[in-house]
């Protein structure tokens, strides 16, 4: 009777045990890296004389916002013509070669797919891009966040689970992140795996580039 006693005793501190252990790998903190979210290279689908430059490095953008335009004079003449064009002969095919100008005046207006900041200007007014990059631009909200997590951590971290981000100092305080990717790939000569954080930056206070460290939670239903 002792010995089962005992034994009973043993299972429910060794069940304990493992309930902490698993707790504490989930919960420990992990080294990790704030990105933007996507990095967009600029550049122009058509050729021609660059006429603006709107923007700079450091300056945030709008999504729709014109960062950049071509020059448009050539365009604006075969337009003018074609007005004449349809006046005077078929209204219709006049009308179709107007609309393929308009067309081709609206590519030559370079406007920013995202929300985001400016990270580089390569070229300036009076150049000719050529398909070459004219801006990069970084979206920061929301970021990405880098983490590399032990082998023993494989299943224990799942898509949707909480995390807590603490950025490097200065910068003080938690973030609140969720998992978005889980690598089904683990690295053999490092023995991490990948995953992948999304964490809301509406007020941009945190810029891409920190070093952080990063403590899980729960799974967010």
């Amino acid at each position: 009777m002792v010995i089962r006693s005992g034994l009973i005793g043993l299972v429910m501190v060794f069940t304990a045990w493992c309930s902490l252990s698993t707790a504490y790998a989930v919960s420990s903190d992990l080294n990790c890296l704030i990105q933007p979210y996507v990095v967009i290279t600029i550049t122009t689908p058509v050729g021609g004389l660059l006429e603006t430059v709107e923007v700079d490095r450091g300056d945030l953008v709008k999504e729709g916002q014109i960062l950049a335009t071509l020059d448009t004079s050539l365009e604006r003449a075969q337009g003018s013509v074609q007005h004449a064009q349809a006046e005077l002969t078929n209204r219709r095919l006049a009308d179709l070669e107007l609309q393929r100008t308009s067309a081709e005046v609206a590519l030559r207006t370079i406007k920013s797919p995202v929300n985001g900041v400016v990270v580089e200007r390569f070229m300036n007014p009076g150049e000719f891009p050529k398909q070459e990059k004219i801006l990069k631009i970084a979206q920061i909200d929301p970021l990405r966040v880098e983490v590399y997590a032990p082998v023993a951590m494989l299943g224990k971290i799942v898509v949707g689970m909480a995390a807590h981000v603490k950025p490097e100092a200065p910068l003080t305080g938690e973030y609140a992140a969720k998992v978005t990717v889980v690598d089904r790939v683990v690295d053999a000569a490092s023995g991490t795996f990948g995953v992948r954080l999304e964490l809301p930056n509406r007020e941009l206070k945190l810029p891409a580039g920190l070093k952080c460290s990063v403590r899980f939670g729960k799974k967010i239903e």
